[in-house]
């Protein structure tokens, strides 16, 4: 599990969205036409002291992002899984000790 730790590079939480847009201009195709919108266009959002940010990112950002999500999430599990086998090491301590 302690390997497994040390293989975590980025970690990053948050929610990126992957957008589409149209841009107003009367005669442009993306006005009729959903397939011919304007990007794809990424944003980031997440959570700063209680509010809502959003940012944009840049196509590899966003895949730079992508993958510090999913190890915020993968460290996450590690975590619990860490809780998990500390509590039953400490319980079978004190049962040991008894």
């Amino acid at each position: 599990m302690h390997e497994e730790l040390a293989r975590i590079e980025y970690i990053c939480a948050g929610t990126l969205q992957h957008r589409t847009r149209v841009c107003g201009k009367p005669g442009c195709r993306c006005a009729r036409d959903p397939a011919a919108r304007h990007g794809p266009y990424y944003e980031w959002g997440r959570l700063e002291d209680g509010r809502l940010i959003h940012s944009k990112l840049s196509r590899d950002e966003a895949q730079r992002f992508v993958q510090a999500m999913r190890q915020y999430r993968r460290l996450k599990r590690l975590l619990r899984r860490w809780q998990q086998a500390s509590v039953q090491a400490m319980l079978a301590e004190n049962v040991e000790q008894s």
